[in-house]
């Protein structure tokens, strides 16, 4: 079964090259969606056996991975159904086909057993996900893509030599890079070798996951792809990363090396922190202020991860209230799009008023992104503040206060002003305005737009780009009030796996 989860999307993906209809690719990509997510909901009630000689195999973490990433896959590829309907006369092969590339690539990385084949995971996911970020092949795109493909293969680059490190250290007793060997016999790596090796991984797959300061691809690629492939990256790549970090973790824990990891990961989630507070604070592009809103969550992840037992089951909650988050907000800033033809915070005015299903949306998004009750975020990021206070973590628990207070205010002064008003084509057609003489659409920064008199024509929200935002707001709503039993169980198991 979990070679057929790697398998399956891929052969769809290449079947889609050759498949005539746009209907017929965006069917199959929505039914391999569909069959993916029923394989990974039955490995909760039944745990898949290890193949492949131990190459593959599904654990707690894993698991918990690999369900976030086919559940959102699942509503991106549904939300494109509705984002493509005015689109049947381009054709979508590449696009399609490479999501699906995207799918099976990221399922390797959660089974995973071997740190070689990790990396080769993670390395696929980055070349199968630049003809997706370069979608629309505009200048700046194309700067996006190129500046995402050079960091990343360095990041790799990085973590290879990290593996090497890691092989190094159990040269004389383990001679594996299996992650199961390498946990059996932990005690008997070279500490020091084991420390360099811990370094370059960090880096290497921080860079990927976002940490700053190696971040700096982030804003860049998440703001020029198209939005559903935003809630993609934010919501499934940078986890991918987080749990490459986590193999990383299980090794030190085992062998006795979990203080040096875990001061390496708050510190780094500090920065991280405050980078994306310097530059949310007054950002013009909504799509760019999420984007280093991943960057804030990131290093919320890597913080509850160094605070011990609580922060760990914290972190990994977070898990799935930051990726289900991140992935309806993106795909509200796709619906903002839509309407307004513009990612500039300035152009957009009025959303509640205008299309007041949007404006509800983006306004849960904000709530939800900053860690509002009664959203889930809350409950993981005050579990990861507790872990701070009671493991006497003051400073820690000083500077994610101050830096989290900091960002909801750069964000709420952005979306409010977005939500509230009155929208520009309102202004311009208001008839004091009308006879003032005045170039309005210039003065008010209005989009040129083929419609009548510059102005966007407003076009109805579609149902399927209406209702998996809707989905993954009531799983992050649920989550904020009721941690189902099966959901808790592979939670405590995975946070066991880290020494939580």
């Amino acid at each position: 079964m979990l070679i057929f989860l790697v398998l399956f999307p891929l052969i769809v993906g290449g079947s889609v090259f050759i498949l005539a209809e746009q209907k017929s690719r965006n069917r199959m990509l929505f039914f391999t969606a569909f069959l993916h997510t029923a394989c990974v909901f039955s490995f909760w009630k039944f745990q898949p056996a290890f193949v492949l000689n131990g190459f593959l195999g599904l654990d707690a973490l894993g698991l918990l991975v690999l369900s976030v990433v086919s559940v959102l896959f699942l509503m991106v590829s549904f939300y494109l159904m509705g984002y493509f309907k005015n689109e049947s006369d381009v054709s979508h092969r590449i696009f399609i086909g490479f999501l699906l590339f995207f799918l099976s690539f990221m399922t390797l990385v959660t089974i995973s057993r071997h740190f070689g084949l990790l990396l080769i995971g993670i390395e696929a996911t980055t070349l199968s996900s630049v003809p997706l970020i370069n979608f629309v092949k505009t200048r700046q795109s194309i700067e996006a893509t190129w500046k995402f493909l050079m960091i990343c293969l360095i990041g790799i680059a990085l973590a290879l030599l990290g593996t090497y490190f890691l092989a190094v250290a159990g040269f004389d007793n383990v001679q594996s890079l299996f992650i199961d060997k390498l946990l059996n016999h932990a005690k008997e790596l070279s500490v020091p070798w084991l420390k360099i090796s811990v370094i370059f991984l960090l880096i290497g797959c921080g860079t990927k996951m976002g940490l700053a300061p190696m971040h700096t691809w982030l804003p860049d690629a998440h703001s020029q792809a198209p939005s559903p492939i935003s809630a993609l990256l934010s919501g499934c790549l940078l986890n991918c990363a987080f749990l490459s970090i986590l193999r990383v973790g299980q090794v030190c824990f085992a062998a006795g090396q979990t203080p040096f990891f875990s001061s390496m990961l708050i510190l780094l989630g500090i920065i991280s922190l405050g980078v994306a507070y310097v530059f949310i604070l007054g950002q013009e592009d909504y799509k760019r202020m999420f984007a280093y809103s991943s960057v804030e969550h990131m290093g919320i992840l890597a913080i509850g991860i160094g605070l011990g037992p609580i922060g760990i089951y914290g972190s990994l909650l977070h898990v799935i209230n930051n990726a289900f988050t991140k992935g309806f907000a993106f795909l509200v800033t796709g619906n903002l799009y839509k309407q307004y033809k513009s990612k500039k915070v300035n152009d957009v005015r009025g959303v509640l008023r205008e299309f007041p299903i949007t404006g509800i949306f983006l306004l849960a998004a904000f709530l939800a992104v900053s860690a509002m009750p009664p959203f889930g975020t809350f409950i993981s990021e005050l579990l990861i503040l507790y872990a701070a206070l009671i493991g006497h973590h003051y400073l820690v628990a000083f500077f994610y206060c101050l830096f989290l207070a900091l960002i909801f205010i750069g964000i709420a002064d952005i979306i409010l002003k977005m939500i509230q008003g009155q929208s520009v084509s309102s202004v311009i057609m208001s008839p004091r305005l009308k006879h003032s003489g005045v170039n309005c659409a210039k003065d008010l920064n209005v989009n040129k737009d083929p419609s009548p008199l510059g102005l966007r024509m407003k076009t109805r929200e579609s149902l399927s780009m209406i209702m998996p935002i809707l989905i993954l707001i009531v799983i992050v709503l649920i989550l904020g009030f009721y941690i189902p039993p099966f959901l808790d169980n592979d939670l405590h198991k995975a946070a066991g796996l880290l020494g939580g």
